[in-house]
């Protein structure tokens, strides 16, 4: 993980703790699965810059939240255990 993100991770797991952070990263969880569900009611070719634009703020806001997680739980097992489910679908293909 970039040392950019690691510090700020750790600031704010510091500052917060991780209850607060596991909390945050629910809610932008739901706000990126109803930014997505905006998108698909509208329909992908009719849809406003705006939606587009939230979801791409959404998936920032999750992957903060979800690498603050991955840094508490643990890196490098999180990165064993994602080769493991990728390879798993790649052997599906």
């Amino acid at each position: 993980m970039d040392s950019y993100y690691l510090d700020a991770y750790k600031k704010f797991l510091d500052k917060w703790g991780y209850d607060a952070q596991s909390l945050m990263c629910i809610e932008e969880m739901s706000e990126l699965t109803k930014a997505l569900c905006k998108y698909k009611r509208f329909g992908k070719e009719d849809c406003l810059q705006e939606i587009k634009d939230n979801i791409l703020e959404e998936i920032a806001d999750v992957l903060n939240t979800v690498e603050q997680l991955k840094y508490y739980f643990g890196e490098e097992k999180i990165e064993e255990i994602r080769k493991q489910k990728i390879e798993k679908t790649l052997k599906k293909l």
